[in-house]
């Protein structure tokens, strides 16, 4: 049974087979066995449509490679890995998405994705050298933040070096947990080229930064020390936004996504993505690279953190055309 589903399913994928299409149709519908046996090659649903949010679907299908080192030890296992490679594009890609025990659904056809690189001002901080502006920023295409600079190394590349942690809004009375540097990123240009109102298409923000962490006078003050990206969406004026920070996110936010890493003093520098859906109606997107004490108290001297390669990029998906069958 199992051989003769999966022939049929590589007939429908790869030869639009009109024939084999209605054979695993009545086979899925008639034989609770079929159901059984192709409910077991599919990972967890909502796993895998978080997964591919996050993650490209080359990402997932590299057995070998990201997949192997990548994963987060917390997603369960892919079964789909088990199967031939062939069979598994199709499965992720469309050609069966989930079985609900009544009815499948499922697609034949496999749409592709498309990235887009959305300016960040300086994301690599080559363009200067010197102190990053105190406070939230008021307009688009500047850092602006607690304490930090940019500097440059041996090498001459430069980094953001996080610095000091506080309150963005400069009261001094206000605990505060982290070192965070904001910029505000317009995405009017984004929806109108890309017709983000569209219900048959799906846009993804993935915001990327690459964190190190050096040896530092303070570092036995700070077990708990962690690195983050952060993406919030809102639909309203920047200045309103550094106005009503951070009140603003719970009253005003349209979308959310964050990503947090630890590393000790002397660790490789890694990168990690935030991702967050675009909402139709999102016209700004507030980018955050941040350190994190992990507990609220009074500034502390950081010193040794520092953030390069601030990415955003936009990725649409077309919805998979489905079809679901009784």
């Amino acid at each position: 049974m199992e051989e003769r589903l999966l022939n049929l399913l590589q007939q429908v994928r790869d030869d639009g087979n009109e024939a084999a299409r209605t054979e695993l149709n009545e086979l899925l519908r008639k034989h609770p066995e079929a159901r059984t046996i192709m409910s077991r090659t599919l990972v967890d649903e909502q796993a895998l449509v978080s997964h591919l949010r996050d993650e490209s679907i080359v990402s997932i299908l590299d057995a070998e490679g990201e997949v192997a080192t990548s994963q987060p030890t917390t997603t369960p296992a892919m079964r789909l890995l088990a199967w031939p490679q062939q069979v598994a594009v199709a499965l992720v890609a469309g050609a069966i998405v989930g079985l609900l025990g009544v009815g499948v659904v499922w697609a034949v056809n496999s749409p592709q994705s498309q990235a887009r690189a959305i300016h960040v001002a300086n994301s690599d901080f080559e363009t200067f050298a010197g102190p990053v502006e105190i406070g939230f920023p008021s307009h688009f295409g500047q850092w602006g933040g607690n304490p930090a600079e940019v500097i440059e190394q041996v090498d001459g590349n430069r980094m953001l070096r996080l610095l000091k942690t506080g309150n963005v809004n400069g009261d001094p009375d206000d605990f505060a947990s982290n070192c965070s540097v904001f910029q505000l990123v317009e995405l009017s240009s984004l929806r109108l080229q890309w017709g983000t109102t569209d219900p048959d298409t799906q846009i993804t923000l993935n915001l990327s930064a690459r964190f190190r962490r050096e040896d530092a006078p303070t570092d036995a003050e700070l077990p708990k020390l962690a690195g983050s990206c952060r993406i919030y969406l809102f639909n309203m004026k920047p200045k309103a936004i550094g106005e009503g920070w951070p009140r603003v996110v719970n009253e005003d936010g349209v979308g959310y996504g964050k990503k947090v890493i630890k590393l000790a003093p002397g660790d490789e520098s890694a990168t990690i993505t935030a991702s967050c859906l675009l909402e139709s109606n999102a016209n700004v997107a507030l980018i955050v690279v941040s350190a994190s004490t992990g507990a609220h108290a009074a500034p502390i001297e950081l010193g040794g953190f520092f953030v390069d390669d601030v990415q955003l990029t936009a990725i649409r998906r077309p919805t998979l055309p489905v079809h679901f069958v009784k």
